[in-house]
């Protein structure tokens, strides 16, 4: 699939998530394992991540988070922040915690409830709902696991540059 191929709002996403994922890593206390460009080796067991191209990298955000997360169907700046969510925590998750923000059942579905909650909030205050729901999220994880407490900042420091992002196209 070409760049060209890409809608706008996920050429921005991916430009955004790329530099923030980063290359290869191999951290002993992360969770993921093995990555590339944020592509973990515990959710593609199956790919040589130290061979992991940036093209492959974007295919594979744009067919497992972008599409299947439904970010089309959002206004943009929110798009964003529900791929990196659904990058970050997982597609069900990423999309329980958007619901939270907008005040509906969480059952992790992207439907129609969701959608009218969604169009009938306002964007930049549905943005700072969702990032607040993004910093509770973080908490739960550190109270399940402690040792994840090591990821804290780093995990701020996303957030702060996220919700940059997305107020540049909300």
């Amino acid at each position: 699939m070409t760049h060209s191929s890409y809608s706008v709002a996920f050429l921005h996403a991916i430009n955004y998530l790329l530099p923030i994922e980063g290359g290869y890593v191999n951290d002993p206390h992360d969770r993921g394992g093995e990555t590339q460009y944020g592509i973990s080796k515990r959710s593609y067991p199956h790919l040589d991540i130290r061979a992991l191209t940036q093209d492959d990298a974007t295919a594979i955000y744009y067919r497992d988070f972008w599409q299947v997360a439904g970010c089309e169907r959002i206004p943009a700046g929110l798009s964003l922040v529900l791929f990196d969510s659904a990058v970050q925590h997982g597609v069900v998750s990423a999309i329980r915690l958007l619901q939270r923000a907008v005040a509906v059942r969480d059952d992790g579905i992207l439907g129609v409830k969701t959608l009218d909650a969604i169009a009938a909030t306002a964007p930049d205050y549905l943005l700072h709902r969702f990032m607040n729901q993004r910093a509770r999220y973080y908490a739960q994880i550190i109270a399940r696991n402690p040792l994840q407490q090591r990821f804290l900042n780093g995990w701020f420091n996303r957030l702060d540059h996220l919700v940059q992002a997305a107020l540049e196209v909300v």
